[in-house]
């Protein structure tokens, strides 16, 4: 028998480590030509509702993360990180609002703060995923010290997320995530959908 209260959050992760990659991979061009990211922010395209989705659905994995810890671990170490997380994601999330802005504002005046609009875009985009990789470190540190009768698979996902963490906060190595969060959101999934007996209660 699987554990039925944490199916929704065992798909959500799995959709996610699929869209993730297919996102990434594809705007990945965009970072390093500022003509291009110019372009995807003065037009609201599907890549803005995959950049969306991936941040709600981030929110929804990592809540659903600190409540099966709660509940079945009894361990709430992480509860604050988890909601500084949320905030710096919807700090990120809300830079769509340039692109909203841009669909509505007149273009002169769109033209005349490119430059603001851009480097808003990148600080705040960057600033998300070196703060989120400091989360994460500290996420998987919290796991791996404080519960260390840990499930195997929790422990499994407290070392990619310390991997997530240091590659995230070094920024020039930011690439790789691309490949190692989808392994974490697997083991985050597989997580929550397995057996509740076997869950050791610490």
């Amino acid at each position: 028998m699987e554990n039925k209260d944490y199916l929704l959050p065992g798909i959500a992760a799995l959709l996610l480590a699929v869209i993730h990659p297919f996102y990434w991979l594809g705007v990945g061009p965009l970072i390093e030509d500022n003509s291009m990211l110019w372009q995807d922010i003065i037009y609201v395209g599907f890549d803005d509702f995959l950049f969306a989705l991936i941040i709600l659905l981030n929110i929804y994995i990592y809540l659903s993360l600190k409540n099966i810890l709660n509940e079945q671990l009894n361990f709430n170490h992480i509860d604050l990180l988890v909601m500084i997380l949320i905030i710096i994601n919807a700090i990120w999330l809300s830079t769509l609002f340039l692109d909203l802005s841009s669909a509505v504002l007149p273009d002169s005046l769109i033209t005349q703060n490119k430059g603001i609009f851009l480097n808003i875009y990148v600080v705040v985009g960057i600033g998300a995923i070196i703060a989120i990789g400091l989360v994460d470190l500290l996420i998987g540190v919290l796991l791996l010290m404080k519960l260390k009768e840990a499930p195997t698979l929790l422990k499994i996902f407290a070392v990619t997320s310390l991997i997530q963490g240091i590659v995230g906060m070094t920024i020039f190595l930011a690439g790789i995530l691309i490949f190692v969060v989808p392994i974490t959101l697997v083991i985050l999934a597989m997580f929550f959908l397995r057996k509740p007996e076997s869950i050791e209660i610490v």
